[in-house]
């Protein structure tokens, strides 16, 4: 058997699939904008004013995959490079993300029709003429969905828009000019076997459509995201700390409230990522909140280990990468059940707090800091949950998820 795989952009989840078909002796070819090598890397880094890319194209590459059969569109991917880099906000990310889904659709609808490939992988949003190909030809469509399934985002986003109105940024929701449901909806259709990272992406599923479904979670990189080994909690405030975009999503409007509900005069809540809420709240913050805009993996780990509870109170995940990144580091978990969670957070290594509850999130966090050596004392349990979910476990999943399914 041989599997025809593809990613638009390539992230972590899909270069250890990419892997994990690798390892297997199965993968036809990574269909992948552009994997930049070392000597790529390098020359790019002494280009001059592309200096500020050099993290982003670091993250594109993965090592192990370097001898991995690939077929790139490098044309193609640096044109839109070239685009963000001479029109930078005049241009939307979004557009640019839809011309590489379709660069890959085409690419693997192309390709597909090797009489070697018996089956094509791909993601939501980029995966329908490959799916259509193959269905033609009597080959497997195998589906992943990073994320819940978009007509249960639906609902919750009208339900959010209404019950948060206030909070939302000028110009009210996000636009969903490129979003395109009838495809996902065809997608899922073609579809033979769906993965997910997550029990909460299976029962968004479920709810709509009937479809075999592997389970295959998400890992972490254990061996970047570690523990501080010094201990200063004892020099200052008790500290929460949620990663992520600042959002109606992400539950950040309940996280404020709750924690003034709670009146937690010594401790304090970072809050890291884009800002996505109206301006009026981030200028009337308490004092003991702080937003602190996306920053590089490495400023992102010295802010969790100088942390010591993580929350994420989402109301519509995938998996949620910051959960295991946090964990890694040493940070026990208050996160709602409409994440990744539920799947490995024990009374161990932190609760489960239901989402859109105030009350609930405002007794959660007192009750934390009441009760703030027997959290503090949650590290070790949290760090080795998620040396237990690293990307090794991740490809396990997903190779054993796909046996099953062709068996």
């Amino acid at each position: 058997m041989k599997i025809l795989f593809g990613h638009p952009g390539g992230a972590p989840h899909s270069h250890n699939a990419a892997l994990a078909h690798f390892e297997a002796g199965r993968l036809e070819a990574f269909c992948v904008p552009w994997m930049p090598t070392p000597n790529e890397l390098a020359l790019v880094n002494k280009l001059p004013g592309l200096g500020n890319w050099s993290a982003r194209l670091q993250r594109r590459s993965f090592p192990p995959l370097l001898d991995a059969p690939k077929i790139e569109g490098r044309l193609s991917e640096w044109i839109r490079m070239a685009k963000r880099v001479a029109f930078g906000d005049r241009i939307s990310s979004e557009a640019l993300a839809y011309e590489a889904n379709d660069w890959l659709m085409n690419t693997m609808a192309r390709e597909c029709r090797r009489p070697s490939v018996t089956a094509v992988h791909s993601y939501e949003d980029c995966s329908l003429y490959q799916f259509q190909a193959a269905k033609k030809m009597g080959k497997a469509c195998i589906y992943d969905m990073p994320i819940g399934y978009y007509p249960a985002w639906e609902q919750t986003q009208e339900r959010l828009a209404v019950e948060f109105g206030d909070w939302l940024p000028e110009g009210g929701l996000s636009s969903r000019r490129y979003v395109r449901p009838a495809q996902k909806k065809a997608e899922m259709e073609l579809a033979d076997l769906v993965l997910g990272p997550c029990s909460f992406v299976a029962q968004t599923i479920s709810n709509f459509v009937d479809k075999p479904f592997a389970l295959a979670p998400y890992g972490v990189n254990a061996d970047f995201w570690t523990p501080s080994h010094e201990e200063d909690h004892q020099h200052r405030p008790f500290r929460f700390i949620s990663v992520g975009h600042i959002s109606v999503r992400k539950g950040t409007p309940v996280l404020l409230e709750a924690w003034k509900q709670a009146c937690l005069d010594d401790a304090e809540l970072l809050l890291v990522g884009p800002w996505e809420l109206a301006k009026s709240i981030r200028a009337n913050l308490p004092s003991n909140v702080r937003h602190i805009a996306p920053c590089s993996a490495l400023d992102l780990r010295n802010y969790y280990r100088s942390s010591d509870v993580f929350v994420f109170p989402s109301f519509f995940e995938g998996f949620g990468l910051v959960l295991l990144e946090a964990m890694a580091c040493g940070l026990p978990i208050l996160a709602t059940e409409r994440t990744a969670a539920p799947d490995f957070v024990t009374a161990d290594t932190g609760l489960i707090v239901p989402a859109g509850d105030h009350d609930a999130w405002a007794e959660a966090l007192r009750s934390v800091v009441e009760n703030r050596e027997r959290w503090i004392s949650m590290r070790d349990a949290a760090r080795k949950v998620a040396i237990e979910n690293d990307w090794k476990h991740y490809r396990r999943a997903l190779s054993a998820g796909i046996d099953r399914f062709l068996s």
